[in-house]
């Protein structure tokens, strides 16, 4: 996977150029800060491509951001949670739209196109985080996902079901796709709460964090911003 790309570059002097942008939103003290910077490599941050799919491209910006872009394509970032925060139940983080994706249906296998999305991964197994590979804990039936999403055609608020993993995924819509662009937005999120009311039922321990971007289906191009990722 490259990492610096011109996009990527201009994108990151967007966000110095902009008061606003680099504006920190609320802390959560106490809390789990998931840091970006100095290189994801480094902050033990991992990356999960598809098979016959163009990836996803992410870069630290700082300590505290990643922007990432994807052009018909789609990856995953993520990071394992340590086990004092197994039992979080509050997150925080901003993000930022320059570019992205229209409406699609969130529930669609092949047209379900977002431009961000952040994930909570559940599970009761210790041993599941021992694992490298998101995916492969969840086609094993080993985890559920709560995702928050921005873009798709619902309303924010909206809960849908993830067309993938059996059925052991949710999505709950933050922002919509038609949700102001080059605009940092604060977000919070009782996961556990949400986790109840996707599913009908208590998760398990917070295992991973993770953030993602999709165009594959489409091909439009997705460039966002995700910063201050934290639970508590």
């Amino acid at each position: 996977m490259r990492w610096i790309i011109p996009a990527l570059i201009v994108m990151g002097a967007a966000l110095s150029l902009s008061g606003s942008a680099i504006a920190k939103g609320p802390g959560m003290s106490g809390g789990i800060a998931f840091k970006f910077g100095p290189d994801l490599a480094t902050s033990d941050w991992r990356y999960v491509s598809f098979p016959r799919r163009p990836g996803a491209e992410f870069k630290a910006h700082g300590e505290d951001t990643v922007v990432v872009q994807t052009k018909a394509g789609v990856g995953v970032l993520w990071h394992p949670v340590p086990l004092r925060g197994s039992g979080a139940s509050e997150a925080r983080w901003r993000w930022r739209v320059m570019e992205g994706v229209g409406p699609t249906d969130l529930t669609k296998k092949g047209g379900d196109d977002r431009v961000l999305a952040v994930y909570f991964a559940f599970s009761d197994e210790e041993e599941i985080t021992q694992q490298r590979d998101l995916v492969d804990l969840l086609r094993q039936e080993r985890g559920d996902l709560l995702m928050y999403v921005w873009g798709g055609a619902a309303s924010p608020g909206t809960v849908l079901r993830l067309p993938y993993f059996g059925g052991r995924g949710r999505i709950v819509v933050k922002r919509g796709a038609d949700a102001p662009e080059r605009v940092w937005f604060n977000e919070t999120a009782n996961m556990r709460r949400d986790f109840r009311r996707a599913f009908g039922r208590t998760p398990g321990k917070l295992i991973a964090v993770a953030v993602s971007s999709d165009s594959d289906d489409t091909g439009d191009l997705n460039l966002a911003a995700v910063a201050d990722l934290c639970v508590k």
